[in-house]
């Protein structure tokens, strides 16, 4: 609604979490958002992929500082495809899109198609501080489904995440989780990620300005 009414149609989803144990900050932009889980391959694109990857550069280097970063980009399919045994979109399209993707781009470190399942061993050695190396720990991860991204995001951060909206004329944060009507009143909520919300808008704005 909000992109409508500014008058774009490329947005992204993007959420951004920094580490209460390491000060790591993590960005995970997810390719499809709230889309049943059987429509997401016909919906994944190479100029999709392509509209989305150019908005979480655009934000890590305008937004965020950071030149020449190191993006993660995920597979589709279990193992990325297994070579084509566990699914043809690796093979297909993805794969070749990624090679392109890195010719066009020299500057970044684009890796994948990455497994979904190893994919967050090391953003989650980062978060708690386990043995992280700072040469696998990447600048942004891109996930092409919601669950695949939100899962490891909801477990490491639920309580502190922000849901940004990338590619709007205008900043736009929210807290990573719904309005929980069951606790509304009972003065039980936790505001962490709201806090967080506001907290990541200021630092937008003062980047910004």
């Amino acid at each position: 609604m909000l992109a409508e009414k500014a008058g774009i149609n490329k947005f992204g989803m993007l959420f951004v979490a920094q580490s209460p144990h390491t000060n790591w900050i993590l960005r995970c932009l997810l390719a499809t958002t709230h889309i049943p889980l059987n429509q997401v391959p016909q919906v994944l694109t190479p100029d999709l992929m392509s509209e989305k990857l150019d908005l979480l550069v655009e934000c890590i280097e305008n937004d965020f500082r950071i030149k020449n970063s190191r993006i993660v980009i995920a597979g589709l399919n279990p193992h990325s495809g297994e070579g084509g045994l566990l699914g043809n979109e690796e093979q297909d399209w993805l794969i070749p899109w990624l090679e392109e993707q890195r010719q066009q781009r020299p500057h970044l470190q684009l890796l994948g198609p990455t497994p979904p399942d190893t994919m967050w061993v090391e953003p989650g050695k980062a978060w708690y501080g386990r043995n992280q190396e700072e040469s696998k720990i990447a600048d942004g991860y891109m996930s092409l489904y919601h669950d695949q991204g939100l899962i490891p995001v909801k477990l490491m951060a639920f309580d502190r995440a922000v849901n940004t909206t990338i590619g709007l004329p205008f900043i736009r944060t929210s807290p990573d989780h719904g309005t929980a009507f069951n606790i509304a009143g009972q003065g039980i909520a936790d505001s962490t990620s709201m806090k967080a919300a506001i907290q990541l808008a200021f630092e937008l704005i003062s980047e910004k300005k």
